[in-house]
């Protein structure tokens, strides 16, 4: 797509409504819907509102207080993360978005923190965006907004002085300081250039005392939609395109309930299951058994068992399940890797659940003493492996109907693993 010419603001809102629109058609009965902030944003809670006039039932977690009051006015049933953890579908609008990774820098209308919480919470993010917020490398035109506490605010502008070009407070239309709906502050900061590696440039600004988070979100938008003179584009994630069969991997720590919501799938959508335990050599058996932790040299050809049986399975091209703790990212690698058919199902809970289930269970080899070394060990999937996460608690079958699901809403399944 070309970076073609907008026309008068009165044209480009109108594209930008259009875009807004096409977001808004992602919307399905019962979702949860994450509300953005900022003019385009604004278009989708107008769409929004309309569909919820002609029957669409859905509840609204908004990114700001601004984006809360016009829901509010529209009719939009709102609600909180004290009713649900998790949103289906985030729209929301960017201040840049780099083609080909999608990677985006929001936060210049000031509610980065927010709309960043409810993005990591969303199973999916789309993104509206006019044409001109396309760039070839983020930073192009847009500085990136950093959010940081009040206190010590000149100690921590320095600190973000010492790689940023130019740190500028963010000022209201008053003159004072912008303050945030969270009560902190903005630092706007530009670098020498666009940013080659904004992966790396987010871990080195969230590393500084004081800040609170930043505007850059990486390997986090799918779909963005994109309005220009020639009409409404949709631009999907390189990583939004699986192969087929898929295989699933259900993870997580001992007690999360993986192989008996593991045989529920299997039973649902007729695919093959494995149980990933019996794949441990023998010697881990023996260790798990008398309450030794595994180490990573234990674990490795084990994981290697399974992505053997992956690979077959890949091979006889067939779908599958099967069971695997894959407590660290170093081992979802190995796992995962390149294997575009394979979707992780991230089993997450309470350490009071899982002590619950482990202590319902019998004849396993996995001593409910080992609990809090899995926890230690655990590291979640980050958006970038793009998982499937499901909260246990509720019946097996309950959470099988959840991942069933999610599956459906990225490829309609049929039992043979075939796309519908």
């Amino acid at each position: 797509m070309s970076g073609t010419a907008l026309p008068a603001d009165a044209n480009r809102d109108a594209l930008k409504r259009a875009a807004a629109e096409a977001a808004v058609e992602l919307v399905e009965d019962g979702m949860v819907v994450g509300l953005g902030t900022g003019s385009t944003a604004a278009f989708a809670v107008e769409a929004l509102a309309r569909r919820h006039r002609q029957g669409l039932r859905f509840v609204g977690i908004p990114t700001s207080e601004r984006t809360a009051a016009q829901a509010r006015a529209a009719g939009i049933p709102l609600s909180s993360f004290a009713e649900h953890r998790q949103i289906d579908l985030t729209i929301d609008g960017a201040d840049e978005v780099e083609r080909g990774t999608l990677n985006l820098i929001k936060g210049l209308g000031g509610a980065l923190l927010r709309e960043k919480i409810v993005a990591n919470a969303s199973r999916r993010l789309a993104i509206v965006v006019d044409g001109a917020k396309l760039v070839d490398r983020l930073g192009t035109h847009a500085p990136v907004p950093v959010e940081v506490v009040a206190f010590g605010l000149e100690v921590t502008r320095a600190a973000l002085e010492v790689f940023a070009a130019e740190v500028r407070p963010r000022l209201s239309p008053s003159g004072d300081l912008f303050v945030t709906d969270g009560g902190n502050r903005i630092l706007d900061c530009s670098f020498a250039g666009p940013i080659a590696d904004p992966a790396r440039l987010e871990d080195r600004i969230r590393r500084v005392v004081g800040v609170v988070e930043s505007g850059l979100f990486i390997s986090r938008a799918d779909p963005v939609f994109v309005a220009d003179g020639q009409g409404v584009h949709r631009l999907d994630s390189a990583r939004a395109h699986r192969g087929y069969p898929p295989v699933l991997v259900v993870m997580g720590v001992s007690g999360a309930g993986k192989s008996t919501v593991a045989e529920e799938l299997a039973a649902r959508l007729g695919w093959p299951f494995e149980e990933g335990d019996a794949l441990h050599p023998e010697a881990n058996v023996a260790k798990m058994h008398a309450g030794v932790p595994l180490t990573d040299a234990d674990r490795e050809p084990w994981l290697e068992s399974v992505a053997a049986w992956i690979d077959a399975q890949r091979a006889a091209g067939q779908p599958g399940i099967i069971t695997c703790s894959a407590l660290k990212r170093s081992y979802r690698r190995i796992v995962v890797g390149n294997r575009p058919e394979v979707r992780l199902v991230y089993l997450r809970g309470s350490r009071d659940v899982m002590a619950d289930h482990l202590a319902k269970r019998s004849g396993h080899f996995m001593p409910a003493s080992l609990l809090q070394s899995q926890i230690d060990t655990l590291e979640e999937p980050g958006p970038d492996e793009e998982p499937l996460i499901v909260d246990v608690g509720p019946a097996a079958s309950q959470v099988a109907d959840e991942i069933i699901r999610l599956l459906g809403a990225s490829a309609t399944l049929r039992p043979g693993g075939t796309r519908g």
